[in-house]
């Protein structure tokens, strides 16, 4: 439960901040992803620090017992697939960041 914990420390202040982010400054963090789907190499960099981070948190937390370690965990698989897919596809990333972005689903990304 330590590494939970330590874990859950790290990834709450994070989402938070983005969370709130993306309230309270929309237009911010829509420039933000059209500059990123614009730029290739920074596409592939971000997939693979993504994908890197989302191993070691994996290998650190693959626990899968109370809800809060299955959330912790689900958090690092998500991360290591959504670096994979912008690696593998990110083709299939940017249609799907249009689809929020064009059905103005932005606050929902926020509130998740």
């Amino acid at each position: 439960m330590e590494t939970t914990t330590f874990l859950a420390q790290l990834w709450g202040p994070a989402i938070l901040a983005v969370g709130l982010g993306v309230f309270v400054s929309r237009s911010y963090y829509i420039k933000i992803y059209r500059d990123l789907e614009n730029d290739a190499l920074a596409l592939l960099l971000f997939g693979m620090v993504a994908r890197t981070a989302g191993v070691a948190h994996i290998l650190a937390h693959n626990v899968w017992g109370t809800f809060i370690e299955c959330l912790i965990s689900f958090l690092g698989w998500g991360l290591f697939v959504k670096g994979a897919l912008f690696v593998v596809a990110p083709n299939l990333v940017d249609k799907a960041g249009n689809f929020w972005v064009n059905k103005k689903l932005i606050p929902i990304a926020g509130l998740l």
